[in-house]
């Protein structure tokens, strides 16, 4: 295994990628939770392993199983259930 070194981290566009679309997400959550309910705002975040999965299936070719989708089935309840509260 090859070591890794600072020059070739500085240089990884993928690295830096992700790190850019996670600070961007960071900064839309705070400014979300400037204006939202955190009891709402945070099991919305939940849907983050929905996307995750979705697109490790369409970009990766990963296979979901049975206990995937009734995992993914459950957050998206879950979400629809507190946002249906919500609207009452």
């Amino acid at each position: 295994m090859a070591a890794i070194t600072i020059p070739a981290l500085l240089a990884n566009f993928h690295l830096w990628a992700g790190l850019s679309l996670y600070g961007i997400s960071t900064g839309l959550l705070v400014l979300a939770l400037r204006d939202g309910e955190l009891s709402l705002l945070y099991p919305v975040i939940s849907l983050t392993y929905v996307w995750v999965t979705i697109l490790s299936v369409l970009v990766f070719n990963e296979r979901v199983n049975i206990f995937k989708l009734l995992g993914i089935a459950i957050i998206c309840t879950g979400v629809a259930m507190l946002g249906k509260g919500r609207s009452e």
